[in-house]
């Protein structure tokens, strides 16, 4: 198999196991399949699918033809210099190799689709009713920075998912410290909030009428004054000013 199909093939994997899988990730495990209803899970899908698949498959075939460790969550860089020469290595050696590197999220995905789900209505009109939709995708699935980091400083529109080393299911004697991506801790220290993807709230509107239930308090903006203002001097009345 060709080399840059099993990246692709590895990729898909990780999309399926996170969203398009009967029980995946977000939608089954998260719950976020029943909380938004199957008509909304549908159009949640879509919209990912449309501006995040073909991103999130090419971060596992990079550009420079060479995968690696981005180091730890913290900055640290990855102490095993974990890396694959796509442009060397034979179809063997990368199958081997690729399962050694996850796709690793900044905030636990666990933690998005709870403050997610926190956020909605109690019957959500949407998969996005009253939060930056674009926002949520972005923390599931953004592999490379965001558009709006042009003008935002705000560090959550940077990347969300980086090429982290870590454990290979089925190998005994492997230690969770001994990755960058630490798969038995979830990343509880990169909190998020409602307040961080729910649109603020309109004011509402200030109503003239409100106070005391006195007829004579209220004001009707309908209502046309006919009367005469009576002048009281003898000096003529100030002319108006233009």
């Amino acid at each position: 198999m060709h080399i840059k199909t099993l990246c692709w093939h590895r990729a898909s994997k990780r999309w399926s196991a996170l969203l398009t899988q009967y029980k995946s990730r977000i939608g089954f495990k998260c719950g976020m399949r029943k909380r938004l209803g199957e008509a909304h899970w549908a159009a949640f899908v879509r919209h990912v699918t449309a501006e995040h698949k073909a991103k999130f498959v090419r971060a596992l075939t990079p550009a420079s033809g060479v995968l690696c460790c981005n180091g730890k969550l913290d900055g640290t860089p990855c102490p095993q210099h974990v890396q694959i020469n796509l442009m060397r290595v034979t179809s063997t050696q990368c199958g081997q190799q690729l399962p050694m590197l996850h796709m690793d999220h900044t905030h636990d995905v666990n933690l998005i689709c709870d403050v997610w789900s926190r956020a909605l209505p109690k019957k959500p009109g949407s998969w996005d009713d009253g939060i930056c939709g674009p926002l949520i995708a972005h923390l599931l699935f953004g592999t490379e920075d965001h558009l709006l980091t042009q003008c935002s400083p705000r560090p959550i529109w940077r990347q969300q998912l980086v090429v982290r080393c870590g454990n290979v299911n089925g190998v005994a004697g492997q230690h969770a410290e001994d990755f960058c991506h630490d798969v038995a801790k979830a990343h509880f220290g990169h909190t998020l909030q409602v307040s961080d993807i729910k649109w603020p709230e309109v004011p509402k509107p200030i109503d003239l009428n409100e106070g005391p239930e006195n007829p004579e308090n209220k004001l009707d903006l309908n209502e046309e004054d006919d009367s005469e203002t009576e002048w009281d001097s003898d000096e003529p009345p100030p002319l108006p000013l233009v």
